[in-house]
């Protein structure tokens, strides 16, 4: 290889392709993979004709420029999503707006906390446990749940900021992610199975050490999931230890989902969202003649392997619905445990009262020659998505581009 033209792109997720797809006009672009295949935790399964389920990433949520812009470039057909919101409480589904008592009282004093404020010293100061353990109960689910997140790590502001964003119509890609994965992955040359050890770098030269090759360029975009950062996954050498400390003030969490095919329907087909108390808490399905139930369960409760993972979520649902036959019912069952993924380990980012700060570190290239991108560095209006991810490669791509002297 040529360290004169070359650039290597570390991680075949949203974030990486998009970035390839960028470059390539400009630069020989090789993208080093970890895992068998590319698409990071956007991996569409099609376990038979006419059926298929997202293990990871599976909305678009809401008018975002950059995905909806490659869905229509590629031709790929999306739909909106139908369906109300339930809580399940007492054996009985409500329909409901909000599902937290004293929701605008709580928001308020969201919106005037110190950028400083963690969500659990928020709940600490003004609904102490033994008044408010409902309402802390709810807030938790929803943080841990929705969110990933540790209410004594995650920022009230970034929660704020995310909790009262409108988002408008939310969409599901007609045949999966997998089919915008290939779409941005075609032409670009893609070396999987390659887990990356170690970087040595000086300005304007790279050689990246994988378990069994060795690699030249003249600059690397690094793509992994922060968390691999946070535990030097990749060595560096020279060191970076300032990268390092900004990417431990990065959340990181993860998630579990359920993807159930029944025989037959045994909920009311204009459900969209069910949220429970129960170990599996959060539900939604799919098209009305979908006969596929999805689980989630994220957060600190999510983390580490896990066992009884099918039955557990089955009691979940026969709870929720009524339903004690749901083991009989099951036709296929598919649970992925994002925790224990190669090169992944984990769900999507979330805010820390310094992630901001930690970004800015991040986003700025060392000697014009080692960048770094990912849906964790991403600032904006959609974190957690594709669509930070897809924005953070393609800004990334551009500062390549047009190098600051």
């Amino acid at each position: 290889m040529s360290a004169q033209t070359t650039i290597i792109i570390i991680g075949a997720g949203a974030a990486g392709l998009i970035a390839a797809k960028e470059l390539s006009d400009q630069y020989k672009v090789t993208v080093l993979e970890a895992r068998p295949q590319a698409g990071g935790r956007t991996t569409t399964h099609y376990p038979a004709p006419g059926i298929h389920i997202e293990t990871g990433a599976e909305f678009v949520h809401g008018e975002l420029p950059i995905t909806l812009s490659l869905l229509k470039e590629a031709g790929i057909p999306y739909t909106p999503i139908n369906g109300d919101m339930y809580l399940a409480e007492n054996g009985e589904l409500k329909q409901e707006e909000a599902w937290i008592e004293d929701w605008d009282q709580l928001l308020g004093h969201m919106g005037k906390a110190p950028a400083a404020t963690t969500m659990q010293q928020l709940l600490d100061q003004y609904y102490p446990a033994a008044q408010y353990a409902a309402l802390r109960e709810h807030v938790s689910g929803y943080v841990e749940g929705y969110d990933l997140a540790d209410l004594d790590k995650v920022s009230v502001k970034y929660l704020y900021d995310e909790w009262t964003l409108e988002q408008g119509t939310n969409y599901r890609i007609d045949n999966g992610y997998t089919t915008l994965i290939n779409y941005l992955r075609k032409d670009i040359e893609l070396i999987t199975n390659q887990t990356v050890q170690h970087i040595s770098w000086e300005p304007g030269h790279v050689t990246i050490k994988t378990q069994d090759k060795t690699y030249t360029a003249s600059k690397v975009l690094i793509t992994v999931p922060i968390n691999m950062l946070q535990n030097e996954s990749i060595q560096f050498s020279p060191a970076l230890p300032a990268y390092t400390a900004a990417a431990k003030q990065i959340g990181w969490g993860t998630v579990i989902k359920f993807n159930l095919l029944f025989k037959q329907a045994f909920w009311k087909r204009d459900i969209g969202f069910v949220l429970s108390d129960e170990e599996v808490p959060v539900w939604w399905t799919q098209s009305e003649n979908s006969l596929v139930l999805t689980g989630w369960m994220g957060g600190p409760r999510a983390a580490g392997s896990q066992t009884d993972l099918l039955e557990r979520a089955l009691h979940a649902l026969a709870k929720i619905f009524n339903e004690p036959n749901t083991a009989e019912l099951l036709d296929q069952g598919f649970v992925h445990n994002w925790s224990t993924e190669q090169g992944i380990h984990g769900g999507y980012s979330y805010g820390m009262p310094s992630s901001e700060s930690a970004k800015a570190v991040l986003t700025t290239p060392v000697a014009n020659t080692l960048y770094f991108a990912g849906e964790a560095l991403y600032s904006g209006d959609s974190p957690g998505t594709v669509e930070a991810a897809l924005h953070s490669g393609r800004e990334t791509a551009h500062k390549i581009k047009s190098p600051q002297v």
